[in-house]
């Protein structure tokens, strides 16, 4: 359930893009499941906005990070981890 959540809040993210993040190029996008027969999980994707996202995790818990472009131009990281006690963000 908590790969749902990543996922919804990634496609989220994108869809609340600008006017010009319209035309944007995806780069990259790999989704592998089911790793370990026991749930564990990778998800990477990039877009040539400079909006990129990985994620890997399990039934019990998951990590990534998330770039967005900043006002400045420059990327802001944002790292995360989600488990049984909620969505834990950092922003670097």
């Amino acid at each position: 359930m908590l790969k749902y959540a990543v996922i919804f809040a990634m496609l989220l993210v994108l869809a609340s893009c600008i006017e010009d993040d319209r035309e944007a190029q995806l780069l990259k996008l790999e989704n592998r499941q089911n790793l370990d027969g026991a749930g564990k999980f990778q998800h990477e994707i990039e877009v040539s906005n400079g909006i990129s996202a990985k994620a890997q995790g399990n039934v019990n818990g998951i990590q990534g990070e998330y770039f967005l472009p900043g006002e400045d131009g420059k990327p802001v990281r944002v790292t995360y981890t989600a488990d049984a006690n909620g969505f834990h963000p950092q922003i670097n």
